[in-house]
């Protein structure tokens, strides 16, 4: 199947219908009490996540009832891929129901829902949402970035003495010395850091000016999948850590609003 514009229309309407869902479920859930339970180390996932999947599933089952799906939490039934499925052939829908869990575990109000769909192992279409302040992050290939329906662009901005700069730990130790590396040389350099805890809206950022530049050394293909296309459409760029492309079969991003990285890399030292 085929990414004309007709289909990346349908298929935007179809995430933007399916974030929303999902984000309907969370701001429901937000002032309520949690039931969280540990996934791994540092990992949670809490009746909210699954909820809310629950929501956004049934929005893309019901849009491509043929279409594969990789989604966060749990099996999804004989829909389900695996993450070394996504490079194959055909439309696959990726989904995080609740990316930030431990912001919204212990009601720190950042989170979002992102709903990306690959299409022959490409991203073509996004959307990424925040329910708590209503903004909706959407991007198609070829078709430029929104934010609530109007056009945003990565920012101008050219000298890492202003960049304003984002990232995000990861559970596991060794991910956050690494972190601590890159961040012991940029931290002296730049006009100051955030941490976001939710890496599809520290992406979304970049796209749409707030943040200059991006980086995150433990992610999966949801963090991603929308936040991809969003960010090149915004004419952005998103790489690994070493400088070559990015792709699904790197855990690691560096986003950038495409003036920062000659800098960044001589910081770094590479």
């Amino acid at each position: 199947m085929g990414s004309s514009g007709a289909h990346l229309e349908v298929w935007l309407l179809a995430a933007i219908e399916a974030v929303l869902a999902g984000g309907a479920v969370l701001r429901a859930c937000w002032p309520m009490s949690r039931q969280v339970h540990e996934k791994g180390f540092r990992d949670w996932v809490t009746s909210a996540d699954l909820a809310a999947q629950e929501a956004i599933l049934a929005v893309i089952r019901r849009h491509g009832p043929e279409h594969r799906i990789l989604a966060e939490e749990g099996d999804h039934g004989p829909a389900g891929v695996d993450i070394a499925d996504l490079m194959g052939e055909g439309p696959v829908w990726v989904v995080d129901p609740l990316d930030g869990t431990t912001n919204f575990a212990r009601r720190f109000p950042c989170f979002s829902v992102s709903v990306g769909l690959l299409v022959d192992g490409e991203p073509v279409v996004g959307a990424i949402y925040d329910p708590l302040k209503d903004m909706l992050f959407t991007g198609a290939r070829g078709r430029g970035a929104f934010l609530n329906g109007k056009p945003i662009r990565v920012s101008e901005t050219e000298r890492l003495e202003q960049a304003l700069i984002g990232l995000d730990w990861g559970h596991q130790n060794e991910t956050r010395e690494r972190i601590l590396g890159w961040l012991g040389r940029l931290a002296m350099r730049c006009q100051t850091v955030r941490a976001i805890g939710s890496a599809a809206l520290g992406m979304a950022y970049v796209a749409a000016g707030w943040l200059d530049f991006y980086f995150h050394f433990a992610l999966q293909p949801w963090d991603v999948a929308a936040a991809a296309v969003i960010i090149r459409e915004a004419g952005g760029t998103i790489y690994q850590p070493d400088g070559a492309p990015w792709s699904f079969r790197s855990s690691a991003a560096v986003v950038s609003n495409g003036r920062l990285e000659r800098a960044v890399w001589a910081a770094l030292g590479m």
